[in-house]
């Protein structure tokens, strides 16, 4: 059975490191984002079922992030 995707974008690498953790344990594959830019680049490679997005990051912002993931 293929794993589920899910990914991560948040600026602070801990918080990322710390889910990262719970979500493969989990049995999740985990693909990180250190920014929204970042994010939109590697939702268009990776195609993750799952997105966890950070509010408050640098370049692009969680909400304004998925909002441009949504219009393509």
């Amino acid at each position: 059975m293929n794993k589920q995707k899910i990914l991560i974008a948040d600026d602070e690498a801990q918080i990322r490191e710390i889910l990262r953790i719970y979500f493969e344990k989990e049995n999740f594959e985990v693909i990180e984002a250190e920014d929204g830019a970042a994010a939109i680049l590697k939702v268009q490679a990776e195609k993750p079922d799952i997105l966890l997005l950070d509010i408050m990051m640098p370049v692009l912002d969680g909400i304004d992030t998925l909002q441009l993931i949504r219009a393509k």
